[in-house]
């Protein structure tokens, strides 16, 4: 007994003189500084890696944004941590009673990840707009860095801090997904998420100084006298990463698909209306029917047995990216646009009209008429986030707050018409996926931070479907979003046409939310066409441009190649934006090359729309090349003369991916871009595919051989014709 009194006195003693306080799983340790709370430490114990310089000035965890700049916010004196068990300890800082912000920090029992929660009490809810945490600091440069943001459908940033041409900060709001990845060629990367199941509002900003990192999550307060205590249901996540983007798509996965967006999703509820997974290709026009749907029918001509569908732009009356949300009626007139749209049902074709989901123009008469200021989301200043996106106009158009039952009732009525009275099948609700915060105290909403804005979306989505139950459209958004993927149908994913809407930049894009996602939403789009940009009726005259819809230099022809081979092997419904029937004839390899994509996107859709993206095939060579990359600027003529401004860029000329059925199937596919025949060489890994060590092969559905399955690698050569494609299908023996 005596020998285990002495026991039960000397540890926790010992425990009590150490300095540092050490939370271990066997995969992960973090070490803080017991005086001061500080990470001391971030270990990967599975390749010994350290992401922190334990060299540099540990900083504090957390940090306060006041409202105002000179709003004096209370610093605290005391600092204690604790030590709840091998994996969990609490971090806290107080000052006597008048502030409190009390942290944990939690090791998983399983996996390389740590999840940090935080309470903060006792402060000015008045004063105080946002709370950086964590705030980590001094993160190793990783060697030849890339970052992963979920951006859209993915961007992938290499080298930032050596090619961002700004102060070296990366900031995001809400983005598509709750992940980011941060790697380079050392053993071990990072892997940082949230969990929030509830779409609350929130951000985080990466800065890259000299050759360390910052990473500080952006948590939105709830503003208000009466507020002055703040615990936010989700978790921030960091975790050691083995591999790139892909691998973390992958954890992230895991935790996705369990949450209710995705259980719920459109795709496979039973209540999307079929056309729109039938749909095997679309265009993307704008102005009157006979611009439109008289294209898009001669578009089904040429191919055949395939479904087309419109995204239809400027049918309203008004000038766009002005005029919102007055569409009605038709520029065309209603009794034309009903005939024209009939006319188009007739032949198979749907369409999604375009009518934007968040904004009011401020030069429109009902602005004031209708006192529009008081539904507007507003600033923490007062001021709202309204922006000029029309060039020549110089009107602005001003985001409503998406709590406001006004808007949900405007805008669903709006829907109702285009939809029942105009036999329209769908509705395009532009800006959907977008996030704002709202800081009007009279919207009956939390002021600043919350969950608001998402929810208040939702329910305007609600209200258009209460409106139009008989005839069941379809309501597509911009971007991607998982909050969205219950309540929307398809995504308008621009992402592979990055160029032609950006122009060159210091990232790439990537399909990481169909890493996560894909058997699960519709992604569709992209902005590669064959013509100049068009030009709104609406607008000035005296400046649309000569070349306004006319055919594009052959030159780019090997762009518009590349954007529609992106599409394809990321999964995501083809597109061809401003289509003419000119193209047919003037074109011909071109929409050949479209007509076989769209062909073996329909023969493998099992694969290429419900199936699970796997790791992309790896080629021994790519044949990089520099071609030519037209950015577009509809507005670019106004103010700079030209609406194509010309660019180089290096890039594949073979682009591939691979995807598992819900057999156990494996399709691997392969585009060439290039007019010239390539001598293919690549490689997979067939335990990560989960290929049987027996099955047959077919290649362009032909039945071929046995593959091999030995060791960890597979590599095959084979000849792929210009401007083509190659499919493979992998078939499990057990199958």
């Amino acid at each position: 007994m005596k020998k285990l009194l002495l026991t039960l006195i000397v540890v926790p003693f010992l425990f009590a003189c150490s300095e540092q306080v050490v939370l271990d799983n066997g995969l992960l340790r973090l070490t803080f500084d017991r005086e001061t709370a500080n990470l001391l430490s971030m270990t990967d114990l599975e390749t010994g890696y350290e992401y922190l310089d334990t060299s540099a000035e540990p900083q504090r965890l957390w940090s306060i944004v006041p409202l105002a700049e000179g709003d004096e916010i209370v610093e605290p004196t005391k600092v204690k941590v604790r030590k709840l068990s091998r994996h969990e300890a609490q971090l806290s800082w107080s000052d006597d009673g008048a502030f409190s912000l009390v942290a944990r920090v939690r090791l998983d029992k399983e996996k390389p990840l740590s999840y940090w929660s935080v309470e903060m009490s006792d402060y000015d809810g008045s004063k105080v707009k946002e709370l950086y945490f964590p705030y980590l600091t001094n993160i190793k440069e990783f060697t030849n860095e890339e970052l992963a943001l979920s951006n859209w459908t993915g961007r992938l940033y290499k080298n930032l801090r050596k090619t961002r041409k700004s102060v070296g900060k990366i900031h995001q709001n809400r983005p598509t997904m709750q992940l980011t990845a941060l790697y380079g060629e050392e053993p071990s990367g990072l892997y940082i998420a949230t969990n929030d199941t509830l779409s609350y509002g929130k951000g985080y900003t990466i800065d890259f100084r000299g050759n360390l990192t910052d990473y500080k999550m952006i948590n939105i307060l709830e503003m208000g006298a009466d507020k002055s205590y703040y615990k936010p249901t989700y978790e921030f996540i960091l975790g050691t990463l083995h591999g790139d983007w892909y691998d973390a798509a992958q954890i992230y996965r895991e935790w996705a698909l369990q949450q209710h967006w995705n259980k719920n999703n459109r795709l496979h509820s039973g209540k999307m209306n079929r056309w729109l997974p039938e749909t095997d290709i679309w265009v993307w026009n704008r102005g009157r029917s006979s611009n439109v749907l008289t294209e898009a029918a001669d578009l089904k001509e040429y191919l055949g047995d395939y479904n087309v569908s419109v995204l239809w732009h400027w049918w309203h009356n008004g000038p766009y990216d002005d005029a919102f949300p007055e569409y009605l009626p038709p520029r065309e007139g209603r009794e034309s646009f009903v005939k024209a749209v009939a006319k188009a049902k007739s032949k198979g074709i749907n369409m999604t009209p375009y009518m934007n989901s968040i904004q009011w123009g401020e030069s429109r008469k009902s602005w004031k008429e209708q006192n529009i200021e008081q539904y507007v989301a507003r600033k923490a200043d007062g001021s709202t986030h309204a922006h000029a996106y029309n060039k020549f106009s110089g009107n602005f158009i001003t985001p409503m707050c998406m709590s406001q039952e006004f808007w949900h009732e405007k805008y669903s009525d709006l829907c109702d018409t285009v939809v029942n009275d105009y036999g329209c099948t769908g509705v395009y609700m532009d800006q959907a996926c977008l996030h704002y915060w709202c800081y009007n105290p009279n919207h009956g909403h939390s002021v600043g931070g919350g969950n608001y804005w998402v929810k208040g979306y939702l329910k305007l989505v609600e209200r258009v479907r209460e409106k139009t139950p008989d005839t069941n459209p379809i309501l597509t958004g911009e971007g991607s979003g998982e909050d969205w993927m219950a309540h929307l149908d398809g995504f308008l994913t621009l992402e592979s046409s990055r160029e032609r809407m950006s122009g060159i930049s210091n990232s790439s894009v990537i399909p990481l939310f169909n890493a996560v996602y894909h058997e699960n939403a519709i992604t569709f789009g992209n902005f590669g066409g064959f013509t100049y940009p068009p030009y709104d009726e609406f607008w000035p005259k005296e400046f649309r441009a000569p070349n306004t819809e006319k055919l594009l230099p052959a030159t780019y022809n090997k762009q518009l190649r590349l954007e529609q081979a992106r599409t394809f092997v990321w999964g995501i419904q083809p597109m061809i934006v401003n289509y003419h029937a000119f193209a047919r004839k003037a074109r011909p390899v071109e929409m050949r090359f479209i007509k076989e994509l769209v062909a073996k996107r329909k023969e493998y859709k099992e694969y290429l729309q419900y199936g699970k993206m796997m790791r992309a095939p790896k080629f021994a060579n790519d044949y990089a090349e520099e071609i030519d990359i037209a950015q577009m600027s509809t507005y670019g003529y106004k103010t700079k003369g030209t609406n194509l401004f010309p660019h180089k860029k290096v890039v594949p000329m073979l682009y591939s991916s691979a995807w598992r059925n819900d057999k156990g199937d494996i399709l691997l596919t392969f585009v060439n871009i290039d007019e010239e025949a390539k001598d293919m060489s690549f490689s997979i890994n067939p335990t990560e595919l989960g290929l049987a060590k027996e099955g047959k092969m077919l290649v362009n559905g032909k039945e071929v051989q046995e593959w091999p399955t030995e060791g960890n690698e597979w590599t095959k050569r084979l000849p792929i014709e210009g401007c083509s494609t190659i499919t493979i299908e992998l078939f499990n023996n057990n199958n």
